[in-house]
């Protein structure tokens, strides 16, 4: 739903209506989102008022459907902070990339922008660029909406290699 609803906005341009309606319109999405986020806000409350304590497990519940834990980001609603999401879903893709000998370490978060740094031998791996894309990024993306983008930051370790009948090898670090 959410890609539709972007998708609709997106096609809302200057060339379909003029500017005071697009803004109109924008001032509309903002007003339902906001008025649906504290409806939200209220429902959680009352779930965790009658619950108490057992309210936890039922929040862990909803968060694990995918537009729930969309919903509950947009309107800063989610029980967990971004940075454990981050690290769950780095978890998610971590077999994948310890079975090349690599691995990746959150370095800081700016905004909706995170930060990794390149470990092992997915440091200076010109492969690295295309995981981080292909698995990293999408990962994150899917568990943290609030990020917009995902960077690989250089090693601070330098690594020497050398070139053997035409193929990078990786020696030690520097």
């Amino acid at each position: 739903m959410t890609g539709r609803i972007e998708d609709l906005l997106a096609g809302f341009d200057a060339e379909m209506a003029p500017r005071r309606a697009r803004e109109r319109a924008e001032d509309l999405v903002r007003a339902l989102v906001t008025f649906y986020g504290e409806g939200l806000e209220r429902v959680l409350s009352i779930v965790h008022a009658e619950l108490g304590d057992q309210a936890e497990p039922l929040f862990a519940r909803l968060c694990e459907d995918k537009e729930v834990e969309a919903l509950l980001s947009l309107h800063g609603l989610h029980p967990e902070p971004v940075e454990a999401r981050i690290e769950a879903a780095l978890e998610s893709v971590r077999p994948y990339l310890r079975s090349h000998k690599g691995d990746m370490t959150v370095t800081r978060i700016e905004g909706d922008v995170v930060y990794l740094r390149l470990e092992g031998t997915c440091d200076g791996c010109p492969a690295s660029a295309e995981t981080l894309r292909s698995a990293v990024e999408r990962a994150i993306l899917e568990r943290v909406p609030e990020i917009r983008e995902v960077r690989a930051e250089a090693s601070e370790t330098p690594v020497r290699a050398t070139i053997d009948d035409g193929s990078l090898r990786v020696l030690s670090p520097a």
